[in-house]
C-alpha cells in the first residue's frame, strides 16, 4: 500500500477528523439515539488522545455509555469500555486500563469476534507498558489469526512489534509493525501514528535513518493535522536532529523555529532547552557563531531556572568552546566568568571548579598569562568607561 506524500497526510487526517467532529452535533440535532451512537463512537476512536493534551473523548464516551444503554446495546457498551481502556493505557493510568479491558471482555456478547480479539489486544499491550513480558508474550500467543480485513489483525501486528522493541529485540519489530502501518484503517489515527513512530524508532536502531526520517515525517504529519501541538513540538525535535546529524541544517533549522514557536503558544520547559541546544549545535556547525551563542544563552538560562546543575555547565562550556574557536577569547573569558558567577550564588562547587579549570586552561594553554592579564585588564577598564 503506497503512503501518501506528508502534506496529503496532514490535510487527509485533518479531513478525516473535521468530518468525525462535525458528525457528532449533526446527529444529535437530527438522528436516531443509534445514529448518535453510532456517531460518537467513530468519533471518539478516530480522535487520537495523548497524555496532558485536551480531548472530547471522554464526554463523547460518556454520551455514548448512557445511548448504548438506552438501546440496550451490549456490543457498543464493550467497545466504550475498551475505549475508556486505550485511553486509560495513552494517559499510563495501567492499572485502570487493564481493568476496563477486562470489563470490555466481559460484556462481549460474541467471544470469538473481533471485539473480543480487540480487547485481548489491549491486554497484552497494557501488559507490555506494565513491563510484564511473559504474561504480554503467553497472551498474545493466544489471540488466533485474523481474517483478512478484520482490524484485529493489524492491531495484533502492532502489538506484536511493540513486544520485540520492549524485549530488546528490535529488528524483528520491523516486519509486524510494517505490516501494521500497512493494514490498520486510516481511522485508527492513534494506533497509525504510534506504529509510525515505533518503527521510526527501529529504523534509528537499525541506523537506516532515511526511512525513520519517513516515518517520523509520516507521524508527524498525522499529528499535525489532528493539531496535537505539544507532539508536533516532540516530532520537530527528533527530526531535526536527525537532520542535523547528516548535515541538513537549513531543514534542520526550520523545524527547530517552527517548535521554538509552538513553544511559545505551547509551553514545555524541558523541549525548549533541547530546542535551543539543538539550534546551536547545528548553528555551531555551520560557523554561525552569534546565532549558536545565542541559541546557548537561551539553553543556559533554562538549565538555570530548573536548578539543572550538569545542563549549565554543559552548555556553559558549549558556549566558551564555540567562542574560542572563533578566537573570540574576550567573549569566551566572559562566558566562563559569569558561569563562574552564577555557581557561586547557586552554591555549586563542583561547578565553580570546573569553570575555574577552564578559565585556567584559557590563561595558561590558549593565551598565555602575560596576554590573559593584559586582555582582563583592557576589558576592566572597558567597563568602568562605560
Amino acid at each position: 500500500m503506497k503512503q501518501p506524500s506528508s502534506p496529503d497526510l496532514e490535510q487527509s487526517t485533518a479531513r478525516l477528523l473535521g468530518d468525525r467532529l462535525l458528525d457528532v452535533p449533526i446527529t444529535r440535532a437530527r438522528g436516531s439515539a443509534r445514529l448518535r451512537l453510532a456517531a460518537l463512537l467513530r468519533a471518539a476512536c478516530a480522535h487520537p488522545v495523548f497524555a496532558g493534551w485536551p480531548t472530547p473523548v471522554d464526554d463523547w464516551l460518556d454520551e455514548a455509555a448512557l445511548l448504548a444503554d438506552e438501546v440496550a446495546d451490549a456490543d457498543a457498551r464493550g467497545r466504550v469500555l475498551l475505549r475508556r481502556a486505550v485511553v486509560r493505557m495513552r494517559r499510563l493510568d495501567l492499572d485502570a486500563a487493564l481493568d476496563l479491558v477486562q470489563q470490555a471482555s466481559d460484556a462481549s456478547d460474541a467471544p470469538a469476534g473481533e471485539l473480543a480479539a480487540c480487547c485481548a489486544i489491549s491486554r497484552v499491550r497494557v501488559l507490555l507498558r506494565q513491563q510484564r513480558l511473559d504474561d504480554a508474550c503467553q497472551a498474545l500467543q493466544a489471540i488466533p489469526l485474523a481474517p483478512p480485513g478484520d482490524a484485529s489483525g493489524a492491531l495484533r501486528q502492532l502489538a506484536l512489534g511493540e513486544y520485540h522493541i520492549e524485549a530488546n529485540e528490535v529488528a524483528a519489530a520491523r516486519a509486524p509493525l510494517t505490516q501494521a502501518l500497512s493494514r490498520l484503517p486510516p481511522e485508527l489515527v492513534e494506533e497509525r501514528i504510534q506504529a509510525s513512530q515505533s518503527l521510526a524508532f527501529v529504523f534509528i536502531s537499525l541506523v537506516d535513518l532515511p526511512r525513520a526520517l519517513r516515518r517520523l515525517q509520516e507521524a508527524r504529519a498525522m499529528l499535525r493535522g489532528a493539531a496535537a501541538w505539544r507532539e508536533v513540538i516532540q516530532m520537530d525535535v527528533t527530526l531535526a536532529s536527525l537532520l542535523a546529524a547528516r548535515g541538513e541544517h537549513a531543514a534542520a533549522q526550520a523545524l527547530f523555529a517552527e517548535a521554538a514557536e509552538l513553544c511559545r503558544a505551547h509551553p514545555q520547559p524541558e523541549l525548549a532547552i533541547l530546542i535551543d541546544l539543538g539550534r546551536a549545535r547545528s548553528s555551531a556547525a555551520q560557523q554561525q557563531g552569534d546565532e549558536a551563542v545565542a541559541a546557548c544563552l537561551r539553553a543556559a538560562r533554562g538549565y538555570a531556572e530548573q536548578g539543572n546543575l550538569l545542563g549549565l555547565v554543559s552548555m556553559v562550556l558549549f558556549m566558551a568552546g564555540i567562542q574560542t574557536a572563533g578566537q573570540a577569547f574576550p567573549e569566551a573569558y566572559r562566558t566562563l566568568a559569569t558561569g563562574l558567577a552564577i555557581a557561586r550564588h547557586r552554591r555549586w562547587p563542583a561547578a565553580e571548579a570546573v569553570f575555574r579549570a577552564h578559565i585556567d586552561r584559557l590563561r595558561d594553554e590558549l593565551l598565555g598569562p602575560q596576554r590573559f592579564d593584559e586582555m582582563v585588564a583592557r576589558m576592566v577598564r572597558a567597563m568602568r568607561e562605560r
